[in-house]
C-alpha cells in the first residue's frame, strides 16, 4: 500500500536499541523481536496466511520444570530463547506462547524477577558487594542491577538492604 509499516518500525527501533546497549538478556530480547518481526511479517505480507494450532494447557508441568530449574542453575549466564526452547523441544515462537500461557509473563520477565529475587537474597544473606552480586545474578554490572531493581522494588539495592 505504500504506507509504513508502523509495527516493523518499532521492532527495528527496538533491535537497534537493544543491539547498541546490549546486556545479557540481550540474545533472548533480540530472539523475542526477531519471531514477533517474522510473525507479523507473515501474517500481512506472506501469500499464504499462516495455520495457527490453538495452544491448550502451555507447557507441561515435567518441561516447564525443567526450564525453572535451567533458569535457576544459570541465572549468571546469558540466557537465550533459543536454549530455553530447545529444552522444551519446540520452536522458539511456540515456547515463547506456550511459556507465557503457563506463567504468565514472558521467559524474558520471569527470569529478570528470578534475578532480581536472587538479588534480594543475596543482599540480606551474603557479604557481597553490589558488583559481585549482580554479576552471580547476570546483571551487566552494578548499575544494570540497579536500575532493574529499583524499576521492580521501587527501591534501589541500597535502601531495600537499609530498609
Amino acid at each position: 500500500t505504500g504506507k509504513p509499516d508502523r509495527l516493523i518500525q518499532g521492532i527495528f527501533s527496538a533491535l537497534i536499541a537493544e543491539l547498541e546497549t546490549g546486556g545479557i538478556s540481550s540474545h533472548l530480547l533480540i530472539d523475542s523481536l526477531t519471531t514477533a518481526l517474522a510473525i507479523h511479517i507473515l501474517r500481512n505480507y506472506g501469500i499464504h496466511s499462516p495455520t495457527v494450532t490453538p495452544v491448550l494447557g502451555g507447557l507441561s508441568s515435567c518441561t516447564l520444570s525443567q526450564i525453572k530449574d535451567y533458569i535457576e542453575s544459570n541465572l549468571d549466564q546469558n540466557l537465550r530463547l533459543i536454549d530455553l526452547s530447545a529444552i522444551a523441544h519446540i520452536s522458539p515462537y511456540h515456547f515463547l506462547r506456550l511459556f507465557k500461557q503457563s506463567i504468565g509473563i514472558t521467559p524474558h520477565q520471569y527470569i529478570l524477577q528470578r534475578r532480581i529475587h536472587q538479588a534480594k537474597y543475596l543482599l540480606k544473606s551474603s557479604k557481597l558487594s553490589l558488583s559481585e552480586i549482580a554479576a552471580s545474578t547476570g546483571f551487566c554490572d552494578q548499575s544494570h542491577l540497579t536500575r532493574h531493581f529499583k524499576r521492580s522494588m521501587g527501591l534501589t539495592p541500597t535502601e531495600f538492604l537499609n530498609a
